[in-house]
């Protein structure tokens, strides 16, 4: 395994908390790396704090983004975000090593799994726009019932950048809407939701919502007659 995904030396665990607060204060590409910083840290019992020195190339390693971008876009925008706090240390006579402090979400966050940075069919530009999805999906489901217009601005991009990589990720069956969406995703007064359909986001994945759902006779009828409305 560690030969496949050299990458798992710094993912420290399975998955990690995000925090949704970082949602519209990073683009997309940044946040997806800030969520490789995240997935990176250390685990800390009752800390606001999670630590991470992780570097560069190791950074660039887990999430496929250039040691390049890295250097000279990501982490100038992240230390001047006041998102985080950094400290650099002297750890060796030549060696210096940047030590990264993130904000320990208690509340209002999403998990992300490790596969996540593995996965390498969705660009990271992709991945940065699916953590905003996410974040803005009601809590407990990967459902979110707002407009396009909405997203964008919450995401803090432009209106032809959102429709860019929405459209990508329907291509890539990772968006769907509510009448193509398995019933266990969906509800029947939100049926113009849309749903994101990923394998490695949540404690609960989606596969696993759908696996415990267990409807009645009169759930399922009730939801084929709100969907045969919504549609004539």
């Amino acid at each position: 395994m560690e030969g496949k995904h050299p990458n798992l030396i710094v993912a420290r665990k399975d998955y990690t908390p995000f925090p949704i607060s970082a949602i519209g204060l990073f683009k997309p590409k940044d946040l997806y790396l800030l969520a490789g910083m995240y997935l990176s840290s250390s685990y800390q019992r009752n800390s606001s704090i999670l630590h991470t020195d992780i570097t560069i190339s190791q950074l660039s390693s887990l999430t496929g983004v250039s040691e390049e971008y890295i250097t000279n876009n990501f982490y100038p925008r992240l230390k001047g975000s006041r998102f985080i706090s950094y400290r650099c240390i002297q750890e060796q006579p030549l060696v210096k090593r940047n030590h990264f402090y993130l904000p320990n979400p208690t509340h209002n966050f999403r998990f992300i799994r490790k596969e996540f940075f593995f996965d390498r069919t969705i660009s990271p530009e992709e991945k940065g726009v699916m953590i905003g999805l996410y974040g803005l999906c009601l809590n407990d489901t990967f459902r979110y019932d707002l407009s396009d217009q909405r997203v964008w601005e919450a995401l803090d991009i432009s209106k032809n950048t959102f429709k860019k990589y929405r459209n990508s990720l329907i291509d890539k069956n990772v968006l769907w809407s509510s009448y193509d969406a398995p019933m266990a995703l969906t509800h029947i007064d939100h049926l113009s939701a849309k749903v994101l359909i990923y394998p490695h986001f949540g404690y609960k994945t989606w596969i696993d919502l759908v696996e415990e759902f267990d409807p009645t006779e009169n759930d399922i009828e009730m939801y084929l007659i709100m969907v045969g409305r919504s549609i004539a």
